[in-house]
């Protein structure tokens, strides 16, 4: 059935109606001992319905759109509450973002990705590393959404992924490193994934242990995403907010953070590893400043909390895939800030385990951390923990390393006395 048939024949039944399609073609090949031991693909494809009788949402979903699907998704807008603030989007227009989509990724074969495994590799052979995992993936996914209101869109994204864990040393002796990075072009440098990972796991050799006190910290970009990621991006979610697990509910305009920090969510950053021309209801995406200089000024929408709130939906609803509803989330989080970065005397940290521990409503976090170097001399695993909200107001640098990791955009940042423990 096609959705516009789709549509029609809910309509003809008293119901408002969303239908949602997503397919999705991945392939990865894994590398140990520097063979290939497994080789992946596959393709996923699906349907999402969602149905308003009323004020009454009704989901369903499922692999083929037939009459079966649309009438599980009316069967449960017809016991589902009532809610004033449910609803679609209205057609609007889409802003065109360069950079989603490289055909050069999606003709990928298993023999041309031989020549990126080669390049992944060679830096560990010659550092004399170990190689204990790595990966290259690639991607291609398209997302049509239309609604009875007269939403008609579609976008086509791809991504290639490579990533490199090495070991060094061995006896008692022995340190690990590991990088990764991504792309939506053909672009991604393979050597330097590998280079990155054997160089610090080589470099970490011959850790000490640091002395339990206060100490300036670098955090390099990859360990900024990690602790963001879990520990503060979900508190500017409206959902979170309305519902009081936010340290920042009512809060507009007020100083949050350090004057230095400017947080901007962009889901129309060209080039982008979550940019959108449009979200998972078919609004359009666009540019939002979330906290200019330490003062917040937004927060994340989707078409539901907006209502609540009496404001426009910022376009952040996503799907992690056709079988779940939309949920609020970032795209393009990224970091900006002043003043430069100083890394004398100062733990850099390139790595962070643990951080999914953190309390996104309170901002509270602890995490251990991974190739820590103290004024250029690696060290043991030290624990860093604190408020992720303290953390930010205390940003005293940042560098010029700025890196895109999955969704967060950022350079290392530097922050004043932070403690912990050796």
């Amino acid at each position: 059935m096609r959705p516009e048939k789709a549509l029609r024949w809910l309509e003809e039944r008293g119901a408002e109606a969303e239908i949602y399609f997503t397919r999705r073609e991945h392939s990865s090949v894994e590398l140990k001992r520097g063979e290939i031991e497994l080789v992946e693909s596959g393709e996923e494809h699906g349907f999402a319905v969602r149905v308003l009788l009323g004020r009454r949402m009704g989901f369903a979903h499922g692999n083929e759109l037939n009459h079966e699907l649309l009438e599980r998704a009316l069967s449960v807008a017809r016991v589902s509450p009532e809610d004033v603030h449910q609803g679609f989007a209205y057609p609007s227009s889409y802003p065109c973002v360069e950079g989603m989509f490289d055909p050069r990724i999606e003709g990928l074969q298993l023999e041309d990705v031989e020549e990126y495994t080669e390049a992944l590799l060679a830096p560990a052979l010659e550092r004399g590393v170990k190689i204990t995992q790595a990966t290259i993936a690639w991607s291609t996914e398209e997302e049509r959404i239309c609604n009875s209101l007269g939403v008609e869109a579609e976008q086509r994204g791809t991504e290639v992924y490579a990533h490199l864990s090495a070991v060094a040393g061995e006896g008692s002796d022995v340190a690990t490193g590991m990088h990764f990075s991504c792309s939506r072009q053909l672009d991604l440098d393979f050597e330097e994934v590998g280079d990155v990972a054997s160089a610090l796991a080589r470099s970490s050799l011959g850790a000490e242990r640091l002395e339990t006190g206060d100490y300036p910290l670098v955090l390099r970009p990859i360990a900024v995403a990690e602790l963001l990621e879990s520990a503060l991006i979900p508190a500017f979610s409206a959902d979170n907010v309305q519902r009081g697990r936010s340290v920042l509910a009512g809060r507009l305009g007020e100083m949050v953070f350090g004057e230095e920090l400017t947080i901007v969510d962009d889901s129309t950053l060209d080039y982008g590893l979550e940019s959108r021309s449009f979200d998972g209801e078919g609004t359009a995406c666009r540019r939002k400043v979330l906290v200019d200089r330490g003062v917040l000024h937004c927060y994340l929408y989707d078409l539901y909390t907006a209502r609540k709130a009496g404001v426009e939906s910022t376009g952040n609803a996503l799907r992690s895939s056709f079988a779940s509803p939309p949920k609020i989330d970032s795209t393009n989080f990224i970091i900006q800030g002043r003043g430069g970065l100083c890394e004398e005397e100062a733990l850099v940290v390139h790595g962070l385990i643990g951080a999914h521990t953190s309390n996104p409503v309170t901002g509270d976090f602890s995490v251990e951390t991974r190739n820590a170097f103290y004024d250029g001399a690696p060290v043991r695993k030290a624990i860093i923990a604190g408020n992720i909200y303290e953390l930010l107001s205390s940003a005293a640098g940042f560098g010029k390393d700025i890196t895109r990791v999955s969704g967060v955009v950022t350079p290392s940042v530097g922050f004043s006395k932070v403690r912990v423990v050796g």
